[in-house]
């Protein structure tokens, strides 16, 4: 025991020197004196340096990763950090290294805010008669009455702004929402979410948790309208599971005749109510919720020792995962029966399912019948017979080339050659022809 204690600490003692080894060398390459570089200045900008006489821009200070980039006639002597990312000198107002188009650096202005103690990093900034935000102006704001609001949102005296490519007709002064994660505003009877006016029922509208709301009509997801859910009874059970007084729901998905009175969540794949017991949102046909205790729930959760067979789109059959045979990624084997992902192959034996290729394929084709599938996806159409293997996902038969489970229409199989980056992809007309890319992506 104390030899066990001994070599584990050994273990525990390397790891630790090994983490602090690399912390130590990524502190050091990213020091930008590593770099001969020094901050304009630190305290308001790690962007933005001087090397050799020039100014540089680093993209967040990372030069481990990213490395800096020249600023092309930026004039050293007069240049100033102004926030994060935004600077100027004697010529050019600059944001995230590049001159600002009509930007005028003796005239900068923060936009202040009425809700934020601080504009600072905000994103906007007044130069001469034109507001711009992240490095853009904003078409038609008005600089005299513009000012930041919060979390990308500003106002003048006749629009509220999202940033700088939305704007929306100002009613009145905007409001911050009490618990509302970045994005949410109220603006008299609207709210909106990153730009959009999502309802026009304020009075009702509420945060439920960071992706939740609801109002008196509908409940949000993020923004999103969740259609068919009733806002009054709704609420969050778990990071999971949702219900109204209509059923229960697995994230958004509606689980398909649950019972919402008595549906109780065991962990995070298994719940169940006084009829049935579910699979995320999938009813468990060969399990009644009679038979299963919480430990029992736990285990079923296990993948290693359960695995979820569909039947269809909306049930599963829980079966021991050490007696499915895995075809492929997309198809397996139960019982002398064929499953794949999202169904029972009826009538299909397992002696009836061939992988094509070699293990070097990573069991992307099968063939059932008179059918072969691309990860699951039919190549519709083809020849078995005179069915190939090329290289690079393509195949072929005597009619077409096949890029993935998709017909190539400008590759002809009897002079088609395969190389190196050669792939296919879709055009304006919805068809697959050649391409080649730079890298190589798909081999």
């Amino acid at each position: 025991m104390n030899t066990l204690i001994w070599i584990g600490s050994i273990l525990l003692g390397a790891v630790a020197v090994y983490v602090l080894a690399i912390t130590a060398f990524a502190t050091y390459v990213n020091n930008p004196s590593t770099h001969d570089a020094t901050p304009v200045n630190s305290e308001v900008s790690k962007q933005y340096h001087v090397k050799e006489g020039k100014i540089i821009y680093v993209m967040d200070g990372n030069f481990f990763q990213i490395g800096g980039k020249e600023i092309e006639g930026a004039d050293v002597g007069t240049f100033e950090v102004i926030d994060q990312s935004y600077a100027k000198d004697m010529n050019f107002i600059y944001y995230d290294g590049r001159p600002i188009e009509a930007g005028l650096p003796n005239s900068v202005e923060f936009v202040t805010s009425e809700l934020n103690d601080s504009s600072a990093n905000s994103g906007y900034l007044i130069s001469g008669n034109n507001v711009f935000c992240l490095g853009e102006k904003i078409k038609g704001a008005d600089p005299e009455s513009f000012s930041f609001i919060l979390d990308g949102y500003a106002m003048d005296k006749d629009y509220i702004y999202h940033f700088y490519d939305t704007k929306i007709p100002r009613k009145a002064v905007p409001i911050a929402i009490s618990n509302a994660s970045s994005g949410y505003i109220q603006h008299a009877d609207q709210i909106l979410y990153q730009g959009e006016v999502i309802s026009l029922q304020a009075k009702s509208f509420e945060i439920i948790n960071d992706e939740y709301s609801k109002d008196s009509r509908y409940v949000y997801s993020h923004g999103a309208v969740l259609d068919g859910m009733d806002a009054s009874s709704f609420v969050v059970l778990s990071p999971y599971y949702r219900k109204d007084k209509n059923t229960a729901y697995y994230f958004n998905n509606k689980i398909i005749g649950s019972d919402p009175d008595t549906f109780k969540v065991l962990n995070d794949e298994i719940s169940k109510d006084k009829n049935n017991l579910y699979y995320s949102d999938f009813l468990i046909k060969n399990k009644k919720p009679s038979q299963l205790s919480q430990s029992d729930a736990d285990e079923l959760e296990n993948r290693s020792k359960w695995r979820p067979l569909h039947l269809d789109e909306t049930t599963v059959i829980l079966v021991p995962s050490d007696e499915v045979i895995d075809f492929s990624y997309q198809f397996y084997a139960y019982n002398n029966e064929v499953y794949a992902t999202d169904r029972k192959l009826e009538g299909i034996k397992p002696e009836e399912v061939i992988v094509l290729g070699d293990e070097d394929d990573d069991k992307l084709l099968i063939q059932i019948g008179n059918k072969i599938f691309y990860m699951g996806s039919e190549i519709l159409g083809v020849d078995t017979e005179t069915f190939s293997i090329i290289s690079g996902h393509f195949t072929k038969d005597d009619k077409h080339v096949y890029w993935q489970e998709h017909i190539v229409t400008d590759a002809d199989p009897s002079t088609f050659k395969y190389e190196d980056n050669l792939y296919a992809d879709e055009n304006e007309s919805k068809e697959y022809v050649l391409k080649m890319s730079e890298d190589s992506l798909f081999d």
